[in-house]
């Protein structure tokens, strides 16, 4: 009997961060075995002009020089964003993709199909409607500075964005424009059979696997993969 991959799905939790914060992670240096890339998933579709590549996902691959944790995990970004979300703080800290590494875990940190460092064709994946937070404003108001803007009733608890002086966490301050630089547009509903598609191609390459994602795409990965690969923990 062939035992089927398992999948560990998991949001950005208190939890997670702790197990990070608290791993003994003394800025110790990032010693690793292996900083490469791969793709996973994608197919070659006709066009007018020729084959192309279309629904491929980026995977940038970072082994630890010792691995001391059973499962990997995959870092999946959110709407509007890149793998740039786990690989660093916009004011220059490390990212959660190095926290995890130090702590002995292989780590894979993907860009979304059509998106990044993943192919986008428009007559493939469609337009790139301009949301919300695909704006100044709306980066301010929903993830950097919604105290300023009572978005929601517990917006006036936030605190958490990095930075000092009157502009923190808005347009024009440094921290928030290095943020901002890294936004890109998004394919909107499309995206999410293209998502499961690859996440599934990805982890039948890399087997049994811690699962974090942001956002948006946390249903998108996990109801899929759970289906896949049978059993999940959370």
């Amino acid at each position: 009997m062939i035992a089927r991959p398992r999948v560990f799905p998991y949001a950005i939790t208190i939890a997670l961060a702790v197990a990070a914060l608290t791993s003994a992670q003394s800025k110790k240096p990032l010693a690793l075995a292996q900083d490469s890339y791969f793709f996973a998933g994608g197919q070659y579709v006709k066009t007018a002009e020729g084959d192309v590549m279309a629904g491929q996902m980026y995977v940038h691959a970072l082994i630890p020089a010792a691995v001391t944790k059973r499962y990997p995990i995959v870092m999946i970004h959110g709407v509007n964003q890149t793998g740039t979300n786990f690989e660093g703080t916009p004011d220059g800290r490390d990212g959660w993709a190095q926290y995890f590494v130090r702590d002995g875990y292989k780590v894979y940190v993907v860009d979304q199909p059509a998106r990044g460092r993943s192919a986008y064709h428009s007559d493939q994946n469609g337009p790139t409607p301009r949301n919300a937070f695909a704006t100044a404003r709306g980066m301010e108001q929903n993830f950097t500075a919604p105290e300023l803007f009572n978005t929601w009733p517990q917006a006036r608890f936030h605190t958490q964005w990095p930075g000092e002086g009157p502009r923190k966490g808005q347009q024009g301050d440094p921290i928030f424009d290095q943020f901002f630089a890294s936004q890109v547009e998004s394919i909107g509903a499309p995206a999410a059979p293209l998502n499961r598609a690859a996440g599934a191609a990805l982890l039948d390459k890399i087997g049994p696997s811690i699962v974090l994602t942001h956002s948006q795409r946390s249903e998108e990965h996990t109801s899929e993969l759970q289906s896949r690969f049978g059993i999940s923990y959370a």
